[in-house]
């Protein structure tokens, strides 16, 4: 696989050098050694970053004590803060590795990853936002107001007033809240407003990109999964306005882990009709059988766009009939093999621990709104 291939030729000490600046990697010696936290953010007094190979020869790395987390140079550069494809790309391009794409498994191969073992080690560590942190950023924001460039672009996609988004304004960019299942801050996230590439970035270093769940998650007898944030906001939109019975998250990218919480329900599952997409219903519909799920469903991409773009242009009815059984095909659990989890895909799930100290946020706002 080239992503293994590519993290087992990378090192790590030139990685940090590279993205994080020269300075930042002074102390890592032949065999590597503990530094400072080289990454932006997370200064500190003592060296609790180390950094070494392990047996098999691949660099990793390991923070101790606050913000603590461990993993490979792939997970390194997913706690800067790029996505589980930009990671990919970048180890590939750091290491001159060639992208060889997803090889089918022969006789030779090891057999497929446990995409159960592989989602509990990605969640292990999840921790909501400490509240000095959260007050930190707080700080820096404004309210959202509906003459905002970000506030025009929610308003666009049918999401404004922001009801199911816990929103302000950082300059021109929005600022969004992600909660997990009970209610609790894990991250936040900003979207630059007018960028061509990269919209998304994670406003606490180290933390990840977790799922964003609707409010009052888990009252539902079905969960929606869904690729992306914004397209999570609009189909919570269309299930609380229709009163039609479902939980949703939204993925932040194709190859990132949803909760495993209430993955035990009668799964759906929607993502766009491209080759990640498909990666991404495969990963989740065996995740979600491995869990105790009763049955997936497999939700058609749409033809108009994703459900924030039909939202905006059409209106919640538009997407009433998308969330409807009867439009869609059940897949039993004995019938996984249609969709086969990809081992390239299984091991870019293995995101950085998210970091942190567990706090209550359910009734805490990002922003005031006037």
């Amino acid at each position: 696989m080239s992503l293994t291939t590519a993290i087992d030729a990378c090192d790590l000490r030139a990685l940090i050098a590279t993205h994080c600046g020269a300075p930042a990697a002074r102390g890592l010696g032949t065999k590597g050694g503990t530094i400072h936290d080289p990454r932006p953010g997370m200064q500190e007094a003592d060296p609790s970053f180390s950094v070494w190979r392990n047996r098999a020869g691949t660099w990793m790395w390991k923070k101790r004590g606050r913000n603590a987390g461990s993993g490979t140079a792939y997970t390194f550069l997913i706690s800067l803060g790029l996505s589980g494809p930009e990671a990919r790309a970048e180890l590939l391009r750091f290491t001159g590795t060639p992208d060889q794409g997803f090889t089918p498994s022969t006789a030779t191969e090891k057999p497929p990853v446990d995409v159960l073992a592989l989602a509990q080690e990605a969640l292990a560590d999840l921790r909501a936002v400490m509240h000095r942190d959260a007050e930190a950023l707080r700080r820096r924001l404004t309210p959202l107001h509906e003459d905002h460039p970000a506030a025009k672009d929610l308003a666009r996609r049918g999401l404004w007033p922001p009801s199911e988004l816990d929103v302000a304004a950082l300059g021109n960019d929005l600022v969004f809240a992600v909660r997990g299942p009970t209610g609790r801050v894990v991250n936040f996230k900003r979207r630059v407003h007018g960028a061509s590439r990269s919209k998304y970035s994670v406003m606490i270093p180290g933390h990840g990109t977790p799922a964003w769940c609707n409010p009052r998650y888990g009252q539902a007898s079905r969960l929606l999964v869904i690729e992306g944030e914004l397209n999570a906001a609009a189909a919570w939109r269309v299930i609380r306005e229709l009163g039609l019975d479902f939980d949703v998250q939204g993925l932040p990218g194709t190859d990132t882990t949803p909760f495993l919480d209430g993955l035990d329900r009668e799964v759906w599952v929607y993502a766009d009709a491209d080759e990640s997409g498909e990666r991404m219903r495969a990963r989740i519909q065996d995740l979600a059988f491995r869990v105790g799920a009763p049955r997936v469903r497999q939700i058609p991409a749409l033809a108009e766009g994703d459900f924030c773009d039909v939202l905006g242009r059409a209106g919640v009815l538009a997407l009433a009939d998308v969330l409807h059984a009867e439009q869609h095909q059940d897949v039993e659990p004995d019938s996984i093999a249609l969709w086969p989890a990809q081992l390239e895909v299984q091991h870019a799930a293995r995101l950085t621990p998210l970091l942190g100290v567990t706090q209550d946020y359910a009734g805490w706002p990002l922003m005031a709104r006037s």
